[in-house]
């Protein structure tokens, strides 16, 4: 692929969605089916590029790394918003304890998943070469653009969260080649958010 069709791809996927969402063009109800239709293009690449999707075999070792990274960041977030906002704390586990396990049961597979095939396997498939072994540059800049495509929510929060989420993420994936491992890790965090009522910040876009 030439260096104009992989620069028109990236605008097409990553750059141009977010756009449309911000400036009005497109509703914010059009966020996740953009999300899935993206998506869908960079599974089908990946299928025909004969990747192996979704290996199912985890290292232990690097599971462990993972959910001991989360106990302690998970905690930092959790006292986090007990002094940011303790009002909205398990907000949606008391308002609505069924709409909380529908989040916690369809989160990790049609969001966490659906965003770590796009955003880590196939961004590292296809654009990884243009960073020339500089790995932390290319982390970096994954984090950015995953960062970047969170303006939708139009709110400081999301942003932040998902710039530093989008760090471990990317590490994660560079170091494991794993999109199931990487999956659970966002996972994790996404349910934690929810769970802690810090979820409104990456859904209804509160203007903060």
């Amino acid at each position: 692929m030439n260096r104009t069709a992989l620069l028109s791809e990236f605008l097409l996927l990553f750059v141009t969605p977010p756009l449309l969402v911000v400036s009005g063009l497109l509703p914010k109800a059009a966020v996740m089916p953009l999300l899935w239709i993206v998506s869908l293009y960079a599974y089908l690449i990946l299928r025909s590029s004969k990747i192996k999707i979704l290996p199912l075999d985890v290292e232990r070792m690097a599971l462990y790394d993972v959910l001991k990274r989360f106990l302690v960041i998970g905690s930092a977030i959790t006292l986090f918003t007990l002094l940011y906002q303790p009002g909205i704390f398990l907000s949606l586990l008391k308002a609505d304890p069924w709409q909380w396990l529908a989040v916690m049961l369809f989160y990790p597979v049609f969001s966490a998943f659906v965003q770590e095939l796009l955003f880590r396997s196939f961004f590292f498939y296809r654009y990884k070469k243009r960073f020339k072994n500089r790995p932390l540059l290319l982390i970096t800049f994954n984090a950015l653009l995953f960062a970047y495509v969170h303006i939708v929510f139009e709110n400081w929060i999301a942003v932040i969260f998902t710039f530093f989420g989008g760090l471990l993420f990317a590490h994660t994936y560079l170091k494991s080649r794993s999109l199931l491992l990487t999956a659970i890790e966002h996972s994790l965090y996404g349910n934690l958010l929810y769970t802690l009522g810090m979820g409104e910040y990456f859904y209804h876009g509160a203007n903060i």
